[in-house]
């Protein structure tokens, strides 16, 4: 692009990023502070917002490239739109015009410093699928006559990007410069984006993931993962084994080739919950285009296909102990152990008012708290989702880029799922997987068992020995072997003597009433919590504390 054109285009994609981020900021502000008041009719302005998001889907399709990628960024952040607005950018295709065939023939040859005709021995000049970052063309190697995929990135694209990446953060900057953005972290969102693009746009990145899918379902034979050509990989080309298959969204060739659609909405979202609960590493853009049944897989027997694994998302070994404590809160209805484990994850941001999430996740859990399991699974999960989606809306909360990816795999994977078979239920699926995640199988609740066992004990080691120390203390004292100090304060006048020798008579004379509160004190709390933790069937912690309650029991009638 020459200069003038740039110039255009930072003009054109300044104005849309401004106009949109303005009225998005503007409207969440009005909503949040409404609810740290306590006014919860307050609603974001529909018509206003879905005016501006219907204009920027209408340009980003224009401009392409970061726009386009940019849209669909922001239709998995219910933390920054309403759930309606969502849905203008939620179907925001990544399809654009492909790119001349001789730009993408001089890629790939600059690429591997070959001709073409000497990597390929047939190279269909029509691509399969485009986007704004690059398209697949299907090919044949000349070495070993295989049918592959290639994938090559747009021409200059890392130019473009590059471009609009410093559009958005100048827009960023004005943006806070001139308005207080307490409530959208735009700075936040700008590194994600950033982070998120650049990932996408290196090849020699997707093929390690790939690598890592394939040998994450190398034992179930349920699932297909593409092999990598090593010897082709590159940062602006892969060369991947070519899949036949029928994309999930095909009904009309499911049905003609016999396969059942509930068994298929089965095995992929298994396969997602398997990704999320148990390895922590997912594929975070399951649309339909990505996944394909295999032809040549039995009808009785389908086999899935996962393709493009640019978008992954990923949960650390903390982030999934903070999960758990957030269910743990979620079980136990305690807003405040909740609000903590969302600080933990990273979706509190410093100085919100955390008195008022506590409230206002009490509303929620008032609604859900107490259902059984057959409740549970008579819900929707798109009511749920609603209501997560206001609660994150109306709320100081900001989303991290994992958990956005994984929110939006997880609505996306709902319309797949409910596309193929309307009567699939989520719940009964991801059951089994939540509850071994959580530790609620047989072999997590041993483990929690000798968790409990061992802070019981430590617990009560604790309490055995404080009463002792604490009668050390107050002989000390007695004795006049302690002296406290006020800072500040004369210390060396005879006044001042005169009341300590008199604090000390009274101590003296008071000392074994100390001691017995002390005593009466343990027997109290120790008896407390094993009344309690043996009404909640924790046997062995409960008879525990009973114990504990009965030596200090004891010790009261050896004080006297």
């Amino acid at each position: 692009m020459n200069r003038f054109a740039q110039f255009l285009r930072f003009l054109r994609v300044s104005r849309l990023l401004l106009w949109t981020l303005w009225i998005i900021y503007r409207e969440r502000q009005r909503v949040v502070k409404a609810r740290q008041r306590g006014n919860y009719e307050v609603q974001p302005n529909i018509e206003v917002l879905l005016k501006v998001l219907r204009a920027f889907r209408a340009t980003a399709l224009q401009l392409g490239v970061l726009m386009i990628k940019l849209g669909q960024f922001l239709s998995a952040r219910a933390d920054i739109l309403p759930e309606q607005a969502l849905s203008v950018l939620a179907d925001l295709q990544d399809e654009v015009p492909p790119a001349p065939f001789e730009h993408v023939a001089a890629v790939i040859e600059a690429e591997y410093g070959k001709p073409l005709t000497e990597i390929f021995s047939s190279f269909e000049e029509q691509c399969t699928a485009a986007a704004s970052l690059g398209q697949v063309h299907r090919a044949t190697l000349a070495s070993t006559g295989e049918t592959v995929a290639v994938k090559v990135q747009r021409p200059h694209i890392t130019q473009l990007v590059g471009m609009d990446l410093s559009t958005l953060r100048f827009v960023i900057w004005v943006v806070n410069r001139f308005f207080q953005s307490d409530f959208i972290d735009l700075k936040g969102l700008y590194r994600e984006f950033r982070r998120t693009v650049y990932e996408e746009i290196d090849y020699v990145t997707e093929a390690t993931n790939a690598k890592r899918f394939r040998e994450m379902f190398r034992e179930d034979p349920t699932i297909y993962i593409p092999h990598v050509y090593e010897e082709y990989i590159s940062k602006r080309v892969l060369v991947l084994e070519w899949i036949d298959g029928i994309k999930v969204n095909d009904y009309a060739a499911l049905d003609a080739g016999g396969y059942s659609r509930l068994e298929i909405a089965n095995r992929t979202v298994r396969a997602y919950f398997y990704q999320f609960f148990e390895e922590g590493f997912f594929h975070a853009d399951p649309h339909p285009g990505n996944i394909f049944v295999k032809k040549n897989s039995p009808s009785d027997d389908p086999v899935i296909a996962f393709l493009d694994f640019g978008m992954v998302g990923s949960l650390t070994g903390s982030m999934k102990r903070a999960i758990r404590d957030l269910f743990l809160g979620l079980v136990l209805s305690d807003s405040k152990k909740m609000v903590d484990s969302l600080l933990k994850l990273g979706f509190v941001g410093e100085g919100a008012n955390q008195a008022a999430l506590e409230q206002a996740l009490d509303i929620m859990l008032e609604h859900y708290f107490g259902m059984t399991l057959g409740q549970v699974r008579e819900l929707e999960v798109s009511d749920v989702a609603h209501d997560l989606d206001t609660l994150l809306y109306g709320q100081p909360f900001r989303i991290p880029s994992q958990f956005a990816f994984a929110g939006r795999a997880v609505s996306t994977l709902v319309g797949v799922s409910t596309g193929l078979a309307p009567n699939f239920n989520f719940v009964d699926v991801a059951t089994p997987y939540a509850r071994k995640f959580l530790k609620l199988d047989a072999e997590g609740i041993s483990q929690t068992a000798q968790n409990i066992l061992k802070e019981a004990i430590d617990a009560g080691q604790v309490l055995l020995e404080l009463p002792k120390s604490v009668n050390r203390l107050i002989g000390k004292i007695e004795a006049g072997q302690v002296e406290v100090r006020l800072a500040n304060l004369p210390g060396n006048n005879s006044r001042s003597r005169r009341a300590r020798q008199r604090n000390g008579a009274a101590m003296s004379t008071g000392g074994s009433g100390v001691g017995g509160l002390t005593w009466s004190f343990f027997f109290g709390a120790s008896l407390a919590a094993g009344v309690y933790l043996t009404n909640l069937h924790q046997g062995l912690p409960g008879w525990f504390c009973l114990g504990i309650a009965g030596v200090s029991a004891l010790g009261l009638l050896f004080r006297r």
